[in-house]
């Protein structure tokens, strides 16, 4: 899946609604911010781990022009959805992405990795792996700029991410707010994220 972005942008009055739309036709990219969803990585075995999201997503260029005018025209509205609704049948990943107006979308996503490929969504969520063979499971904190502008266009995060590990997985940190029950054997590894300065972060080594 195309690296997608959340990345400082100008909230001044002069910005184009152009550029809103223009990040619709290469997937979004550094405008996507994860608003209200569910997010999980479970890893097998042998390493190999799958990264599931559903929920919305906010087109945050086209929030700040719905915050100057008021609201997006018909034709800007309906060119945002033309683009989204082309998004599947361009990258496998992305199973679903239905526009809901005024720049948020409903999206489903499916990646699936092999040991040591990396993912990264929306430059939020990642999974690497290091050279000692130790996987990192993490999300990105927005920088005070980014977590400003966020908030000054109303933008609330309400979402949780889930990590399910095989019993050969070893837990050598996380920051996680619950975690599995009965000596770890039933359950994830989850993380409540209400805001944006949360950052989930764990790491992992496999035993042989």
């Amino acid at each position: 899946m195309p690296d997608m972005k959340m990345i400082a942008f100008p909230l001044a009055p002069s910005l184009p609604l152009a550029a809103a739309l223009a990040c619709a036709g290469v997937l979004l990219s550094g405008c996507l911010v994860p608003e209200k969803f569910t997010a999980k990585v479970e890893v097998q075995p042998d390493a190999s781990y799958s990264f599931r999201y559903a929920g919305t997503v906010v087109n945050a260029l086209a929030l700040a022009q719905v915050k100057k005018a008021g609201t997006l025209t018909e034709k800007e509205q309906a060119s945002l959805k033309d683009d989204a609704d082309k998004i599947p049948a361009k990258d496998p990943d992305v199973r679903k992405m239905s526009y809901q107006g005024d720049g948020r979308y409903l999206m489903e996503i499916e990646s699936k990795r092999a040991r040591g490929q990396p993912l990264r969504s929306f430059s939020v969520f990642s999974v690497e792996t290091e050279g000692d063979g130790v996987m990192v499971i993490s999300a990105k904190q927005p920088s005070e700029r980014d977590q400003r502008q966020l908030m000054q266009l109303g933008i609330q995060v309400d979402g949780t991410l889930e990590v399910a590990l095989p019993k050969n997985a070893e837990v050598l940190s996380h920051n996680a707010t619950s975690t599995p029950s009965f000596f770890g054997l039933f359950g994830a590894y989850s993380w409540k994220i209400g805001q944006l300065d949360q950052r989930p972060t764990m790491k992992v080594k496999f035993k042989p």
